[in-house]
Parts: structure tokens; C-alpha cells; sequence
């Protein structure tokens, strides 16, 4: 498998840095918890009017996060924050997940079937889909694009190859995984990065266009300006309503939320706490999905950085007072919660994350300093973005006896470097982005030791064993136990601090109408149209 581009490594920091602006703190009394926000919940922020008959024509205009500069899911990450709407306009996905029945169905292919023990699914392609330049979208197209995959090092590589033990084609529609566990969300990986099919000839030439077998196709790309892209008469579905979707990237979110209230955008991509109340204040629909551990403290482990002794880690937890946080970097109006799982999660668990406790942190810290440890922990985040986050830090660890320093970087290409190249780094404002029913494949991506997604360098046999029991789980009581334990085994090794859950919210005006979500937030546009 070959080793991940940096421009994959940009997209994925760039999709999961949590970048908080600065407000005043009058609080200093800890909950371990929080309360929502009122209006931020999982689902239909508006339940949508899509009656009648679609308006034929038209562009729907959509300000970005952050610009899709390569649309190519090996190359970028594929959610809603960082090209996975684009992306699946261009290809579409071989599955989708449905809000209404909660379960994975057919896209782009006509069936996903499992065997008795789940071991084994059969995915059952439409027959006569063909990609943009002609060309049939077949059971060995499905295995060129996935093979591509692993060979090119996309991002969920690691968890790909280690959920499914091979795919083949056994007919021209028929493509059959054999798993290495049963797993009842195996739909999961079908309608991510590995599940939007690339033609053969997307890699002729040298440089890579984007072949699909979407609705639409690339038209335009102006790096730092736009993103066109033109209905295509031949999809498989019918000639999308819309003639043409124009993605443009603002990073401020002030300004998105802007775009959106003058009706330069039609749609738009929030995910800051303030904002987002804005937003829901001004009567904005759309799609949310609060994702678990969307903010919070990316930890080294490995040797020679403060926070590969554990108990420091156990130390920032007992110490990092989250209200206090929450109204410094979000004006109080952030979704806190220091468990694996949020508030608004599905799951409820009673095993507690590590409480606040400044004494049992104080403790912690001087048994370290006997041990030889000088009391110095680093910060490091983008200059501007993270100086809010930087300056509660260190005010709350003085208060331990830890010395914080403040290490800002120019950018976040140079904070991918010291993250994946240097590995210069204690902790870093960091994002998860777990849905909950990618709790397992996410989970194994970001601290299973064997995963290329793990940054921090964790390394737990009894976390690992019981990531993997958890996609073995079939049923929901089977995983809540198994989600149990992790967060005690959390709380144990402390692999990363979580602080909180960011609304990722899909937002939208009245006039739009036909928007699919799926999972991650990625938007389905096929069927979209407006007023």
C-alpha cells in the first residue's frame, strides 16, 4: 500500500481542526457534562417541504468549509467538511445512508445483501450505469476503483483492508466481500471514500480527472475561486433538475453564515457553536449531525513528548474544565462533554469519563516530577485560529503545575508536517467527527495501534481488542456493553481528551428542495432543486 499524499494529509486537517473564535468567561465551576444547545439535534434541522413537482434549471450555489482542491477519494477525505459532497455529486455512492429506516440501502448499486453470519455481503450492481466518458460501471470497475484505493493509500485504507479480506467480481453486476469479522454496518464503508467508484481512465494522462457515475460532472475549477459542475444528461438516475451546482470555499465561518443571509449561497456548511445559534436564530433548514468527539485535544504518545506518560494524559483530563473552555473559545455555546460519546448520542452510557478533580491532577503531575519530568507541556495550533484555545490551556494547567508553552504555526500545512512528517507535537486542537453509526470504523482509525489514521501514536493491546469486538457486536445491546468498557479503558490510557461535539450542519434556505443526506455529512444532489 503506498504511503498517504500530503494532500490528503492537508484535507484531513483541514476536516477535522476545530477552529473556535474567543469570548470573555465568568464561570469557574466545573459539570462534567453540558447542556445541549437549544435547536442543535441530529436530523432535519427544518423538516423539508419537498412536495410537488421539481423546477427544471438553475444553480445551486454552496459555500464550503474548505476547498476540494483534488476530487479524488484517495486524495480527499470524504465528508462534508472537506469534499465528500463534491465528490459524491462526481461519482456518487454504491450505498447511502437512509435517515427514516436508520440503515444503509442502495445508491448507485441495486442491492447489498448479507449472508446469515454477516460475514459475507453481496453487492448487486444496476444494470447499464455507465461513467461520464461512456464507459460501464461493472462488477471489475468496482474492483479496479477499490484496488486503486489500497494501492494509492486512501484514507480509510488502513480500516478498509482491515474489515474485509477480499473483494471479487463474480459476475458483471455482482461484486461479493469476504470479511475478516462479522459486521452488521458493513454499508458503512460503501458509502464513504471507498464506495465512490473511479473510472479507469480518471488515471490516463499522468494527472487525474474525475471520472464518475454521478449526476453531474467537472466543468470548472478555479483553485481559491470555484468549483462548477454540469448536469450530466446520461445519469443512471435521470437528468438531475439542476443545470449546474457552483461550490466556493469561505474559511471565515462569519462569513458563510453572510453568504448564506444575503443569498449569494444557497447552501452552506456551519460548524462553529456561535454561528450555528445565529444561524438556527435565523430560521435556516438543513440537515445536522453531531458527530462525537468533534473537538477536542489530539495527545502524542510517543517517546520523548510530555504526554507518553499516562499520567500526564490522566492529569489534563482530571484538569481541563470544559465549561471554562466552552465560554472562552465558543461564547458558551458549545456542545460539551469529556466522554467518548456526546450528549445527543444515541448511545447512553453509565460508565463516567474521568471526572474533574484538580487535586487528583496536582497528584498526578508531581509524580511525574519525580520521576524526572521537568512540568512542560506544549500547545501547538495555527496562529489566530488557535490563540483563544492556547491561552485557557494554560491558564487551566498553571493551576496543576503544568507550564504550557504556545507554539503557533503559520498554517495548517505546516501543522500537518509537525503532526505526520516531525511528529513535533504534545497536543494539538483535534477533531474525531464520529457519527454514531461509524462509532466502530472511526474509533479504529484514530487510536487502534495499527491504523494509519492514528496520529497520536496510541498503543493499547486491551483498547485494540476492544475496538475489534466492537464491530463484531450484531446487535445494539451487544455494542452498548462493549462501548461500556471502552470508555473505562479510556479513562485508563487516555488516548485523546475529549471536550466536546461541533453541530456539522448542511444549512439551507426555504427555496432549495431534494437534498439527500447521507452520513458524514455528505449531501446527495441528484434530486435537489430550487424554487
Amino acid at each position: 500500500m503506498g504511503r498517504r499524499t500530503s494532500t490528503l494529509l492537508a484535507g484531513l486537517v483541514v476536516a477535522s481542526l476545530a477552529l473556535a473564535g474567543c469570548g470573555e468567561s465568568g464561570s469557574e465551576e466545573k459539570k462534567d457534562g453540558g447542556a445541549a444547545t437549544p435547536g442543535f439535534a441530529n436530523g432535519f434541522v427544518v423538516e423539508p417541504d419537498d412536495s410537488g413537482d421539481p423546477t427544471p434549471g438553475g444553480q445551486l450555489e454552496v459555500v464550503t468549509y474548505s476547498e476540494a482542491r483534488v476530487l479524488d477519494p484517495v486524495q480527499t477525505i470524504a465528508n462534508g467538511s472537506s469534499g465528500g459532497t463534491e465528490m459524491a455529486a462526481v461519482f456518487d455512492l454504491l450505498v447511502r445512508y437512509d435517515q427514516e429506516s436508520e440503515s444503509y440501502v442502495p445508491q448507485l448499486a441495486e442491492a447489498l445483501e448479507p449472508n446469515a453470519a454477516q460475514d459475507e455481503w453481496t453487492l448487486t450492481l444496476r444494470d447499464g450505469v455507465t461513467f461520464s466518458d461512456g464507459t460501464p460501471l461493472d462488477a471489475d470497475a468496482v474492483v479496479w476503483s477499490l484496488d486503486r484505493y489500497v494501492e494509492k493509500g486512501g484514507g480509510q485504507v488502513s480500516f478498509l483492508t482491515h474489515a474485509v479480506r477480499r473483494w471479487t467480481a463474480t459476475d458483471a453486476r455482482t461484486v461479493v466481500f469476504e470479511l475478516t469479522r462479522p459486521w452488521s454496518d458493513f454499508g458503512y464503508l460503501l458509502s464513504t471514500g471507498p464506495g465512490m467508484v473511479v473510472a479507469k481512465g480518471s488515471d490516463k494522462g499522468g494527472a487525474f480527472t474525475p471520472i464518475g457515475a454521478g449526476p453531474y460532472e467537472l466543468e470548472r475549477y478555479a483553485p481559491q475561486e470555484d468549483l462548477v459542475l454540469r448536469a450530466r444528461d446520461d445519469y443512471w438516475g435521470g437528468r438531475p433538475a439542476l443545470d449546474a451546482l457552483r461550490f466556493f470555499p469561505i474559511s471565515a465561518e462569519s462569513g458563510r453564515l453572510d453568504v448564506l443571509r444575503n443569498g449569494e449561497a444557497d447552501m452552506g456548511y456551519l460548524r462553529e457553536a456561535p454561528t450555528a445559534q445565529e444561524a438556527l436564530e435565523d430560521g435556516f433548514g438543513g440537515f445536522m449531525e453531531i458527530g462525537s468527539i468533534s473537538r477536542g485535544l489530539l495527545l502524542n504518545h510517543r517517546e520523548g513528548s510530555a504526554t507518553a506518560d499516562v499520567r500526564i494524559r490522566q492529569a489534563l483530563m482530571h484538569a481541563l474544565d470544559v465549561d471554562v473552555i466552552n465560554q472562552r473559545t465558543a461564547e458558551g455555546k458549545g456542545l460539551v462533554s469529556t466522554g467518548i460519546l456526546n450528549d445527543l448520542s444515541q448511545w447512553d452510557l453509565e460508565a463516567e469519563p474521568l471526572a474533574y478533580d484538580v487535586e487528583a491532577a496536582k497528584e498526578l503531575v508531581e509524580a511525574a516530577k519525580a520521576d524526572g519530568f521537568d512540568g512542560t507541556i506544549s500547545f501547538k495550533g495555527v496562529a489566530k485560529v488557535s490563540e483563544a484555545m492556547g491561552v485557557t490551556l494554560q491558564g487551566l494547567l498553571s493551576e496543576i503545575g503544568l507550564e504550557v508553552s504556545l507554539d503557533y504555526v503559520p498554517s495548517v500545512t505546516d501543522l500537518v508536517n509537525d503532526i505526520y512528517v516531525t511528529r513535533d507535537f504534545d497536543m494539538v486542537i483535534w477533531s474525531f467527527g464520529m457519527p454514531d453509526r461509524a462509532v466502530y470504523p472511526e474509533l479504529y482509525e484514530k487510536v487502534h495501534s495499527t491504523a494509519r489514521g492514528n496520529s497520536g501514536g496510541s498503543a493499547d493491546p486491551e483498547l485494540d481488542r476492544l475496538i475489534e469486538e466492537l464491530g463484531a457486536a450484531t446487535t445494539p445491546e451487544e455494542q452498548q456493553g462493549v462501548l461500556e468498557q471502552i470508555q473505562l479503558q479510556w479513562n485508563e490510557t487516555v488516548p485523546y481528551v475529549p471536550l466536546g461535539a461541533t453541530p456539522e450542519w448542511n444549512a439551507w434556505g426555504e427555496d432549495v428542495h431534494g437534498v439527500v443526506p447521507s452520513i458524514d455529512s455528505i449531501m446527495l444532489l441528484d434530486g435537489a432543486w430550487k424554487d
